[in-house]
């Protein structure tokens, strides 16, 4: 499987200009390039991608002639952009390498019939799952999109109501049809969602895992359909609202927000990763408790990105789709976030937007006050980051003059221990970065790697 196969995630076109996730440290220089000079090296770009991709996929027989094609798209882009870099750096040009990137993934219009109709696939690992493209829908632009999980046929019952319909009781007929891609997860009856894994248990890390995979057959959803990387959403039902907050700490960067339908407690779920998310909360009267008590710790980590509204009918509350869709076409993911927090809840999943942290105490072994814990602050006008670390021993910062100036030194703090660097802008680390995550949004052109001083 190649490497654009079998790699993560993201989201959509909406009539208004939604807000972008959180804030950012701003700056940088204005673009050098012209409107239609973006647009040729963007097209040259996606054709070496795709090209590329083709290679990743081609068999013995294949692969000698889709290899010269590929060096062919390869040797265009770079005289492109040797040629308009006459004009400045413009890798260090933070509007000209989002122009490059947007949409950089092509792929194929859908198969006569496969619009406007939901449509069960099957991965290659044999997960199902079901795809909804909009009437309007078109390959050539990006489009929203909204993972919705299932909930529980019953209360307290074991078993998922089936994707078709539940999909049809929560967005049937919704506007968002109209300029929505949807993708069903099809989660296993034996399978449950909210509880928390406790890792000190064989098989836990499994199961989880099992959870994992079961969302991310939105990976084949991307293969096949043109996905907005900055607006993808999780919209989750009952029994799946506290796995939606656990899955997104784990992968705070992937998504643009949350909807929560039937929220359940999460007590011993870390949440400090969800900073700057933005999560909707559905409230009715026999929920109010949790809703209003989980309300109040995601407010701790960012109370200007939780919303909760209270539901007129009972659940999955249908009658609530406009307030939904409303607060959906708010929302845009910012990849770059002045403030980057990661409390992992789980060893192997340790990375937030632009922070990773790459050498850590265990989860399992460590003192509730000592688990690891990562805050990082950029501020651009006085190119310094500051960083706080518990339990961490060695992390990674990706940058780009989003977040300093790599023109120039920039200071980093750790623990009240400062030191300067001095950074290379690398389009080799971009383009490696946007591939490696399949989302054009990473666009990361340096690397710091730092451990964290002793006391």
């Amino acid at each position: 499987m190649s490497l654009l196969a079998s790699l993560a995630l993201l989201v959509a076109a909406l009539p208004q200009t939604p807000a972008a996730q959180g804030s950012s440290p701003q700056g940088g220089a204005p673009g050098l390039l012209t409107a239609t000079e973006q647009g040729s090296l963007r097209d040259k770009l996606a054709k070496f991608l795709a090209d590329d991709g083709a290679v990743r996929m081609a068999s013995d027989k294949e692969y000698d002639k889709l290899s010269r094609t590929r060096e062919k798209s390869k040797d265009a882009f770079d005289a492109e952009l040797k040629k308009l870099e006459k004009k400045g750096n413009i890798i260090g040009s933070m509007p000209d390498l989002r122009a490059m990137f947007e949409g950089c993934f092509l792929v194929k219009a859908p198969p006569s019939g496969s619009v406007a109709a939901l449509k069960k696939m099957t991965t290659k690992d044999g997960l199902d799952f079901s795809m909804h493209l909009p009437k309007p829908y078109r390959a050539d632009k990006p489009w929203r999109t909204i993972i919705v999980v299932p909930g529980t046929a019953a209360v307290g019952a074991p078993g998922w109501a089936k994707p078709a319909d539940y999909f049809t009781a929560v967005w049937d007929k919704a506007a968002a049809q109209a300029d929505t891609i949807f993708h069903i997860p099809h989660v296993a009856d034996n399978l449950e969602l909210d509880p928390i894994p406790d890792y000190s248990h064989e098989g836990a890390d499994a199961e989880e895992d099992r959870r994992i995979k079961t969302i991310w057959t939105l990976n084949d959803v991307m293969q096949s359909a043109n996905v907005d990387r900055s607006r993808v959403f999780l919209d989750c039902g009952r029994g799946a609202c506290g796995f939606a907050l656990r899955f997104a700490t784990l992968f705070p960067e992937r998504f643009a927000g949350l909807v929560l339908r039937e929220p359940s407690a999460v007590d011993d779920l870390r949440l400090g990763s969800l900073t700057g998310m933005p999560i909707l909360l559905l409230r009715s009267p026999a929920n109010a408790a949790v809703v209003d008590a989980l309300k109040t710790r995601l407010e701790a980590v960012g109370k200007e990105t939780v919303v909760a509204i209270d539901a007129a009918d009972e659940y999955p509350h249908k009658g609530a789709t406009a307030q939904i869709e409303e607060w959906l076409g708010k929302q845009r993911r910012n990849m770059m976030p002045a403030t980057v927090i990661i409390e992992p809840n789980h060893d192997r999943f340790n990375r937030a937007y632009w922070a990773d942290i790459d050498t850590a105490d265990s989860l399992l072994t460590t003192a509730p006050d000592k688990k690891p814990r990562l805050e990082v602050k950029a501020d651009r006008a006085t190119n310094r980051i500051t960083v706080k670390a518990v339990g961490v021993e060695r992390f990674i910062l990706s940058l780009n003059d989003s977040i300093v100036d790599l023109d120039k030194e920039f200071t980093i703090v750790v623990n009240d221990k400062a030191f300067t660097e001095k950074k290379t802008r690398s389009f080799r680390a971009v383009w490696e970065g946007v591939q490696a995550r399949f989302d054009w949004d990473c666009l990361f052109s340096a690397k710091v790697t730092t451990t964290v001083p002793k006391p």
